[in-house]
Protein backbone atom coordinates (compact mmCIF):
# COMPACT_ATOMS: atom_id res chain seq x y z
CA UNK A 1 0.00 0.00 0.00
CA UNK A 2 1.63 3.09 -1.21
CA UNK A 3 1.59 6.74 1.19
CA UNK A 4 -0.55 8.43 -1.49
CA UNK A 5 -3.56 7.25 -3.01
CA UNK A 6 -5.20 9.45 -6.00
CA UNK A 7 -9.22 9.33 -6.97
CA UNK A 8 -9.59 10.08 -10.56
CA UNK A 9 -10.80 8.94 -13.89
CA UNK A 10 -8.85 8.93 -17.13
CA UNK A 11 -11.76 10.92 -18.46
CA UNK A 12 -10.56 14.01 -16.23
CA UNK A 13 -7.13 15.89 -17.42
CA UNK A 14 -7.45 17.67 -14.25
CA UNK A 15 -6.57 13.99 -12.76
CA UNK A 16 -4.25 13.69 -15.29
CA UNK A 17 -2.26 16.22 -14.17
CA UNK A 18 -1.64 15.27 -10.65
CA UNK A 19 -1.10 11.26 -12.11
CA UNK A 20 1.85 12.83 -14.13
CA UNK A 21 3.34 14.27 -11.97
CA UNK A 22 3.28 11.49 -9.26
CA UNK A 23 4.62 9.04 -12.42
CA UNK A 24 7.30 11.48 -13.48
CA UNK A 25 8.84 12.31 -10.15
CA UNK A 26 9.05 8.24 -8.95
CA UNK A 27 6.44 9.04 -6.57
CA UNK A 28 4.32 5.51 -5.68
CA UNK A 29 0.79 5.57 -5.57
CA UNK A 30 -2.37 3.43 -5.07
CA UNK A 31 -5.25 4.37 -7.57
CA UNK A 32 -9.02 4.48 -6.55
CA UNK A 33 -10.97 4.88 -10.26
CA UNK A 34 -14.26 7.30 -9.47
CA UNK A 35 -16.55 6.41 -12.53
CA UNK A 36 -17.27 10.14 -13.94
CA UNK A 37 -19.67 7.79 -15.89
CA UNK A 38 -22.10 6.62 -13.91
CA UNK A 39 -22.32 9.37 -11.24
CA UNK A 40 -19.95 7.81 -8.31
CA UNK A 41 -18.38 11.07 -7.60
CA UNK A 42 -21.58 12.13 -5.88
CA UNK A 43 -22.23 8.82 -4.19
CA UNK A 44 -22.22 9.70 -0.53
CA UNK A 45 -18.98 7.42 0.24
CA UNK A 46 -17.21 9.71 -2.31
CA UNK A 47 -18.51 12.59 -1.20
CA UNK A 48 -17.14 12.05 2.25
CA UNK A 49 -13.67 12.38 0.70
CA UNK A 50 -14.18 15.57 -1.35
CA UNK A 51 -17.03 17.27 -1.08
CA UNK A 52 -17.29 18.98 -3.91
CA UNK A 53 -17.66 15.49 -6.15
CA UNK A 54 -14.98 16.77 -8.23
CA UNK A 55 -11.39 15.06 -9.31
CA UNK A 56 -9.02 14.66 -8.15
CA UNK A 57 -8.40 13.91 -4.98
CA UNK A 58 -5.00 13.00 -3.92
CA UNK A 59 -4.69 11.47 -0.17
CA UNK A 60 -1.79 11.16 1.84
CA UNK A 61 -1.46 10.34 5.09
CA UNK A 62 -4.46 12.82 7.19
CA UNK A 63 -4.06 14.84 4.60
CA UNK A 64 -6.91 15.58 1.66
CA UNK A 65 -5.64 17.79 -1.60
CA UNK A 66 -8.29 18.39 -3.82
CA UNK A 67 -7.52 20.92 -6.10
CA UNK A 68 -4.94 19.51 -9.25
CA UNK A 69 -2.39 23.04 -8.57
CA UNK A 70 -2.64 22.22 -4.94
CA UNK A 71 -1.53 18.62 -5.43
CA UNK A 72 1.24 19.41 -8.03
CA UNK A 73 2.70 22.59 -5.78
CA UNK A 74 2.31 20.14 -2.70
CA UNK A 75 3.96 17.19 -4.98
CA UNK A 76 7.38 20.18 -6.03
CA UNK A 77 7.37 20.18 -1.98
CA UNK A 78 7.75 17.02 -1.21
CA UNK A 79 9.40 15.41 -4.35
CA UNK A 80 11.80 19.09 -5.02
CA UNK A 81 11.04 17.95 -8.55
CA UNK A 82 9.21 20.59 -11.19
CA UNK A 83 9.29 23.37 -8.95
CA UNK A 84 10.96 26.88 -8.78
CA UNK A 85 13.99 27.67 -7.03
CA UNK A 86 12.76 31.43 -5.95
CA UNK A 87 9.85 34.17 -6.29
CA UNK A 88 10.61 35.11 -9.93
CA UNK A 89 10.42 31.41 -11.36
CA UNK A 90 7.39 30.78 -9.25
CA UNK A 91 5.91 33.62 -10.50
CA UNK A 92 6.61 32.94 -13.96
CA UNK A 93 4.99 29.25 -13.11
CA UNK A 94 1.93 30.55 -11.95
CA UNK A 95 1.84 32.71 -15.57
CA UNK A 96 1.04 29.19 -17.26
CA UNK A 97 -0.74 27.71 -14.64
CA UNK A 98 -3.40 30.65 -15.22
CA UNK A 99 -3.02 30.13 -18.72
CA UNK A 100 -4.07 26.73 -18.58
CA UNK A 101 -7.18 27.44 -17.33
CA UNK A 102 -8.03 30.71 -18.73
CA UNK A 103 -7.55 29.21 -22.49
CA UNK A 104 -6.87 25.69 -22.85
CA UNK A 105 -9.25 24.48 -20.27
CA UNK A 106 -11.98 27.50 -20.93
CA UNK A 107 -10.53 27.59 -24.75
CA UNK A 108 -9.50 24.35 -26.48
CA UNK A 109 -11.02 21.67 -23.93
CA UNK A 110 -14.24 23.16 -23.89
CA UNK A 111 -14.36 23.27 -28.16
CA UNK A 112 -13.20 19.95 -27.76
CA UNK A 113 -16.36 18.91 -25.79
CA UNK A 114 -19.00 21.32 -28.05
CA UNK A 115 -17.68 19.20 -31.21
CA UNK A 116 -17.90 15.71 -29.52
CA UNK A 117 -20.43 15.91 -27.20
CA UNK A 118 -22.59 18.95 -27.47
CA UNK A 119 -24.32 21.21 -29.99
CA UNK A 120 -21.21 21.31 -32.60
CA UNK A 121 -19.75 24.44 -34.17
CA UNK A 122 -22.17 27.21 -35.65
CA UNK A 123 -23.39 27.92 -31.97
CA UNK A 124 -22.78 31.30 -30.10
CA UNK A 125 -21.34 29.11 -27.20
CA UNK A 126 -18.83 27.73 -29.72
CA UNK A 127 -17.88 30.96 -31.00
CA UNK A 128 -17.29 32.03 -27.16
CA UNK A 129 -14.56 29.28 -26.64
CA UNK A 130 -13.41 29.72 -29.73
CA UNK A 131 -12.50 33.58 -29.18
CA UNK A 132 -10.33 32.34 -25.80
CA UNK A 133 -8.91 29.12 -27.87
CA UNK A 134 -7.46 31.14 -30.56
CA UNK A 135 -6.33 33.65 -28.04
CA UNK A 136 -4.49 31.17 -26.42
CA UNK A 137 -2.98 29.53 -29.24
CA UNK A 138 -1.51 33.02 -30.00
CA UNK A 139 0.22 33.07 -27.02
CA UNK A 140 1.64 29.89 -26.75
CA UNK A 141 3.09 28.96 -30.26
CA UNK A 142 5.39 31.96 -30.05
CA UNK A 143 6.53 31.51 -26.68
CA UNK A 144 7.68 27.68 -28.03
CA UNK A 145 9.47 29.27 -30.84
CA UNK A 146 11.65 30.74 -28.09
CA UNK A 147 11.06 28.55 -25.24
CA UNK A 148 11.95 25.08 -25.32
CA UNK A 149 9.48 25.07 -22.32
CA UNK A 150 7.16 27.07 -20.38
CA UNK A 151 8.72 28.49 -17.80
CA UNK A 152 12.64 28.40 -16.37
CA UNK A 153 14.38 26.88 -18.94
CA UNK A 154 13.63 23.15 -17.81
CA UNK A 155 10.38 21.40 -17.33
CA UNK A 156 8.10 22.36 -14.48
CA UNK A 157 4.65 22.10 -12.95
CA UNK A 158 3.46 25.00 -15.46
CA UNK A 159 4.17 22.75 -18.19
CA UNK A 160 2.50 19.80 -16.52
CA UNK A 161 -0.78 22.08 -16.14
CA UNK A 162 -0.80 22.88 -19.42
CA UNK A 163 0.15 19.18 -21.03
CA UNK A 164 -3.35 17.37 -20.83
CA UNK A 165 -5.17 19.24 -23.15
CA UNK A 166 -2.43 19.39 -25.74
CA UNK A 167 -3.73 16.50 -26.89
CA UNK A 168 -7.19 17.90 -27.69
CA UNK A 169 -5.86 20.08 -30.61
CA UNK A 170 -7.22 17.81 -33.20
CA UNK A 171 -10.89 17.19 -31.62
CA UNK A 172 -11.09 20.92 -31.06
CA UNK A 173 -10.88 21.78 -34.58
CA UNK A 174 -7.37 22.23 -35.32
CA UNK A 175 -4.91 21.17 -37.42
CA UNK A 176 -1.90 20.30 -35.09
CA UNK A 177 0.68 21.31 -38.32
CA UNK A 178 -0.41 24.72 -37.81
CA UNK A 179 1.41 25.12 -34.65
CA UNK A 180 4.52 22.97 -35.10
CA UNK A 181 6.11 24.75 -32.09
CA UNK A 182 3.22 23.42 -30.00
CA UNK A 183 3.80 19.90 -31.46
CA UNK A 184 7.19 19.86 -30.78
CA UNK A 185 6.44 20.59 -27.12
CA UNK A 186 4.31 18.12 -27.04
CA UNK A 187 6.65 15.57 -28.37
CA UNK A 188 9.27 16.72 -25.66
CA UNK A 189 7.05 15.95 -22.93
CA UNK A 190 6.20 12.77 -23.94
CA UNK A 191 9.59 11.81 -23.59
CA UNK A 192 10.33 12.79 -20.26
CA UNK A 193 10.75 9.93 -17.79
CA UNK A 194 7.79 8.65 -16.56
CA UNK A 195 5.29 9.93 -18.88
CA UNK A 196 2.58 7.69 -20.20
CA UNK A 197 -0.71 8.03 -21.15
CA UNK A 198 -4.32 8.78 -19.14
CA UNK A 199 -5.34 5.09 -19.01
CA UNK A 200 -1.53 4.09 -18.65
CA UNK A 201 -1.83 6.40 -14.96
CA UNK A 202 -5.44 5.64 -14.60
CA UNK A 203 -6.57 2.69 -15.50
CA UNK A 204 -10.19 1.83 -16.29
CA UNK A 205 -11.63 -1.46 -17.78
CA UNK A 206 -14.86 1.05 -18.76
CA UNK A 207 -13.43 3.84 -19.95
CA UNK A 208 -13.19 4.57 -23.46
CA UNK A 209 -16.60 3.54 -23.91
CA UNK A 210 -17.33 0.26 -26.19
Amino acid sequence: MADYTLYGHPRSGNAYKTALMLSMTQTAYDFELVDLMDGSNLQPEYLKINPMGKVPTLVHGDLVIRQSFDTLRYLVEQTGQFGWADWEEQARIGDWVGFSVDYLSYGVARLRFERLFGAGEGTDTYAHFKKSADRGLGIIEPHLGDNEWLACGRPTIADMSCYPVASFLEDAGYDEADYPNFAAWRARFEALPGWDTQLGLMPSDNWPPK
